[in-house]
């Protein structure tokens, strides 16, 4: 169970680093997927154990994700677990109705969600362990059923059943349990029409002389443990033919009990599905190519989805991925009722720097600023993105004003200690930024604008007062 394959659904960064460190820990396979489209494919491309998915993700969402993935054969039986945010309670109900399995709300307990995988992973398990229980228990009736009816035939019924066991193309092998190595004592027309041999030539041998040489297959593993603990079985081997051919034989073999609970005799009734084989093959030839291509298309689309949010030259984000992590913030720093700072760069004077060194080598001076910037902001949420230009942003999510002057000084004194000449700056020999910084706690009457809005005004006053400094405004954000 430990080993199972756990699928995490959250487009929330922290939240789907945090749950899924934590269950890599406790020795699952996880597997990520940061919206519902991605969430289907990895479900279709290799089924999951058990899937853990938020509710509230952009279209489609959490329900939609259920909807779709209960709706498909094969895929319905995957259970789910729904997280949910602490104000939508309401919506168990429809979690629950919809086919999920569990549900919790927010502030989630990772102890418990470890729990509660561990105990629908074993409710999965003993489900399938009860479907293979009552296979085994329905056969056994039939063959209660099928002998019982046979108590009172007359002569004639055992002929007819005695000719019919001759004519059936199955090959139908009878081997006395009694004796050492199973000697079989009877072979019916079907056997012998199948594999080759004569009656003669199979009476008082074991089956494996079927087998050859060809003696480590999983099928003959699962026969031999069947015969240990007394119980019938069905599996496919492989078989060879008098005259070397090999066959796919499907054998099932069941133990015929005395009064006395002794087993006496086993009976394996074989079946030549060579043809049902092969087909087989060549399906799961199609089916692991149409794998392959999805796993393709999906690798394809998480990088299309990485190069779509990042700045071509200097490998940072670029601006769409800045106003989506911008929104996304402000809606948890509204939530959450904390702190969200932002801080906007722009290089002194980089049109005289172009003009005096080229493009080539501006190109090169905003790479290894980019660089500068991120050496300063190092958590894994604050994001670093290009926001045109030579201008830069950073977003300190659950940052307080102090904390966000000290990342804008830092970036302010990395990017002068690059040593980067520049002999048209007016304010510095070298290459120097200008920092505006802007720290907000969100209302609902406002929009993020503010906040940028705010940065830009500190920026610009950072400019008129000499350059290559750090100014820092409080928005005003009266209702």
């Amino acid at each position: 169970m430990s080993k199972a394959d756990i699928l995490v659904v959250n487009d929330n960064c922290d939240e789907l680093r945090l749950l899924s460190r934590y269950l890599h820990q406790q020795g699952f396979y996880v597997r990520q997927a940061m919206d519902g489209e991605m969430a289907i494919l990895a479900t279709e491309t290799r089924l999951p154990d058990l899937i853990v998915i938020q509710i509230s993700l952009s279209f489609p969402d959490g329900y939609q994700v259920c909807e779709h993935l209960k709706a498909n054969p094969l895929t319905k039986e995957v259970p789910l677990i729904f997280l949910a945010n602490f104000d939508a309670p309401a919506s168990s109900a429809t979690s629950f109705q919809l086919g999920a399995v569990d549900y919790l709300t927010k502030p989630y307990d990772l102890e418990e969600i470890g729990t509660r995988i561990y105990y629908q992973l074993n409710l999965k398990k003993q489900w399938l362990k009860l479907q293979q229980e009552n296979q085994i228990l329905k056969g056994k009736l039939d063959l209660f059923e099928s002998s019982h009816q046979f108590a009172h035939d007359t002569t004639e019924q055992v002929y007819l059943l005695n000719c019919a066991i001759a004519a059936t193309h199955n090959g139908l092998v009878v081997a006395d349990a009694l004796q050492k190595n199973y000697p079989i004592i009877y072979a019916n027309p079907g056997f012998e029409k199948m594999t080759g041999y004569t009656n003669q030539e199979v009476i008082g041998r074991n089956c494996r002389f079927l087998q050859g040489n060809d003696t480590e297959q999983v099928g003959i593993e699962e026969m031999r443990q069947a015969i240990l603990e007394k119980r019938e079985c069905c599996v496919t081997v492989r078989n060879y033919r008098r005259d070397g051919k090999l066959f796919w034989n499907e054998i099932s073999l069941s133990p015929v009990f005395n009064s006395q609970g002794e087993i006496t005799h086993y009976i394996g009734i074989q079946t030549d599905v060579s043809q049902r084989k092969l087909a087989e093959e060549e399906l799961e030839r199609s089916k692991s190519a149409v794998k392959q291509m999805n796993r393709d298309l999906y690798r394809l689309n998480q990088e299309l989805r990485r190069l779509a949010n990042l700045d071509g030259l200097t490998g940072v984000g670029n601006r769409r991925c800045f106003d989506e992590y911008l929104q996304q913030e402000w809606g948890r720093a509204k939530r959450e009722d904390i702190p969200l700072s932002l801080i906007l760069g722009d290089i002194d004077y980089f049109k005289k720097y172009n003009d005096a060194y080229g493009h080539v080598e501006g190109d090169d001076c905003l790479k290894s600023v980019a660089q500068a910037i991120l050496n300063c902001a190092r958590r894994p949420a604050d994001l670093v993105a290009r926001w045109g230009g030579e201008e830069f942003a950073v977003i300190l999510p659950h940052t307080n004003s102090v904390g966000a002057m000290t990342v804008a000084r830092s970036i302010r004194e990395e990017i002068e200690a690059l040593r980067i000449s520049h002999r048209n700056s007016s304010v510095s020999d070298y290459v120097t930024m200008s920092l505006g910084v802007a720290t907000v706690v969100p209302i609902s009457e406002h929009s993020s604008e503010i906040l940028k809005i705010t940065a830009d005004k500190a920026l610009f006053l950072a400019k008129n007062a000499g350059r290559n400094q750090v100014i820092a405004l409080a928005p005003t954000l009266e209702a």
